[in-house]
């Protein structure tokens, strides 16, 4: 892994804002160009669904994707990324999860009457079945926007900040209005966006002429089991770096998920050497 992502190690404001909020903003973390790049892989996985029968104005949700193209790979260690992903998390992590989504807008005839949005914390089970309160961190997505999505009505995310260290949600009764604080995550493409797994969020509608494009990274501690099958073609694997198989799930055998030794974590060996403070 290349040194130069030591300058987009997390800083001081951005942890306070990040355990404050449980939402980090970052602008600009991918390049236009990579952004296109991006937008064309998704844009394949998208038209093979449509062959399979969904419908033009149907949502995707695509779990799995990460192996489904090369350079949704370039992702799991982005310079400009992956350093913030370490500085919440340390050094202990792989990816459990991930997802794409597309979401064109809505047929015309759709029905416009407001309702509340689907508010949710990730994880399932473990919401029900950690006893501390709050509940712990445990994970974090990273959501890379590869669509304009600065205006409200184009299938934003929307978020509650600071409600990550809330255990519970109380819910309007008439149906149609959401929680106070409720907010719609308005960003350009290129941005990351990450977020506290704990974090109350909800989809919402796309009423635009914009089709909604977003790939979701989720990093947790490697004693966490997979969300997804993860499937990686086994020659991709084989030719990553080091630090890669790492976030690939790779490690010498089980133990080393809760007592990992260095040659399950070279994450934390290459940490020893470059940015020793977060190798502890």
């Amino acid at each position: 892994m290349d040194p130069g992502c030591l300058e987009y190690c997390l800083t001081d404001a951005e942890r306070r804002t990040f355990d404050e909020n449980g939402l980090l903003v970052v602008p600009d973390a991918l390049p236009p160009e990579l952004v296109l790049r991006l937008e064309a892989a998704l844009d394949r996985l998208h038209a093979e669904r449509r062959a399979a029968g969904l419908g033009p104005h149907e949502g995707m949700f695509y779990p799995d994707f990460v192996g489904r193209d090369p350079l949704f790979l370039e992702l799991l260690d982005w310079p400009q990324v992956f350093p913030k992903v370490w500085g919440i998390l340390g050094w202990n992590i792989y990816l459990y999860h991930g997802h794409c989504g597309v979401n064109p807008p809505l047929a015309p005839d759709a029905e416009r009457a407001a309702k509340t949005l689907g508010w949710h914390q990730d994880s399932g089970r473990v919401n029900q079945e950690m006893e501390s309160h709050p509940r712990p961190r445990l994970s974090l997505k990273v959501a890379y926007f590869l669509s304009d999505c600065s205006e409200p009505g184009r299938g934003n995310f929307h978020v509650i900040p600071g409600s990550h260290l809330q255990d519970t949600l109380q819910r309007p009764d008439d149906g149609v209005s959401n929680p106070p604080g409720a907010t719609p995550v308005c960003v350009k493409p290129g941005t990351a966006v990450f977020f506290d797994r704990r974090l109350w969020h909800a989809a919402s509608p796309n009423w635009s002429d914009v089709t909604r494009k977003v790939l979701f990274y989720g990093y947790g501690y490697r004693w966490l089991r997979t969300k997804d099958d993860m499937t990686i073609p086994p020659e991709w694997f084989a030719a990553a770096s080091p630090i890669r198989r790492q976030i690939l799930g790779g490690g010498v055998n089980c133990n080393g998920h809760f007592s990992p030794t260095d040659a399950d974590v070279p994450l934390r060996v290459w940490l020893r050497e470059h940015r020793p403070a977060d190798a502890e």
